[in-house]
């Protein structure tokens, strides 16, 4: 969870494939972006190339296993989260020790950012910069967050050879499950409408309630075209006990870079 917004935009879920790895790129900058976690199979390949990329071990999920999805989805996230707080750690030592860097830093950021306001008047200060900007950066910065995406609607179910699987293993119930046992704390984008066993499946899980200290560990954000489709998804998990935390509105032609032109 970022401690600040450092930016005023974060980067939506694009298709199964253009953000699958956005957080590995961007993250470490403050930028929040958002994956699809609806492909399995591309996740795994994903996770065998950044497994490889950064030297971490890589066991491979195999589709004999019966809840291979889920395991997929949780041993990506868990990758991902890994690397962002490896590069996030250096860049933090990197601001600390390049003037430029910093500079360079300072300059994504939107000028109404009070962020950006404290680093330039540390420069400007200039007394015990070094160690004044490392207890800064420690304190005002963190990573951008790794949100993930479910397609609702996006739920088939699944066959073990003839024999129908329960329930919790259709494809957005596995996906949820995925997210929900991963390291992540973040949220899930709810997107393509409502689907009320889904919705139901989030009970399972105590990072969706808050402890006792009402915090949140995981998040759920919906995707919503009108006050009405809020109303009806949000009423919906209320009566659950479960906190819609932030609604997103989202263009009925271009939902996620899907058209859907009625």
């Amino acid at each position: 969870m970022s401690k600040n917004n450092l930016h005023t935009f974060h980067i939506p879920v694009m298709g199964l494939a253009y953000t699958i790895d956005s957080p590995i790129r961007v993250a470490q900058y403050g930028i929040s972006s958002v994956i699809s976690i609806a492909d399995d199979e591309l996740i795994e390949k994903m996770r065998l190339f950044y497994s490889t990329k950064f030297n971490q071990p890589y066991h491979e999920i195999s589709q004999k296993l019966q809840d291979y999805r889920a395991e997929r989805i949780t041993s990506y996230l868990n990758l991902v989260d890994k690397i962002v707080k490896q590069k996030f750690e250096s860049f933090k030592i990197e601001l600390a020790e390049s003037k430029t860097a910093l500079e360079n830093f300072m300059a994504m950021l939107p000028n109404t950012s009070d962020i950006k306001k404290g680093f330039q008047n540390l420069m400007d200060d200039g007394i015990n910069f070094r160690d004044n900007i490392q207890n800064y950066i420690e304190t005002q910065l963190s990573p951008g967050a790794i949100d993930v995406n479910i397609m609702t609607k996006l739920d088939k179910d699944n066959f073990d050879k003839n024999t129908p699987l329960p329930i919790e293993f259709n494809d957005a119930h596995a996906a949820l499950r995925g997210f929900a046992k991963s390291n992540l704390d973040s949220s899930v984008v709810l997107s393509a409408g409502m689907n009320p066993r889904l919705y139901s499946y989030f009970e399972n899980f105590s990072d969706f309630f808050p402890d006792e200290n009402n915090v949140l560990k995981k998040k759920i954000i919906l995707k919503v075209s009108d006050f009405r489709s809020a109303m009806i998804q949000g009423n919906f998990l209320a009566k659950k006990g479960l906190w819609v935390s932030e609604y997103r509105i989202e263009s009925g032609l271009n939902c996620g870079g899907h058209a859907f032109a009625t």
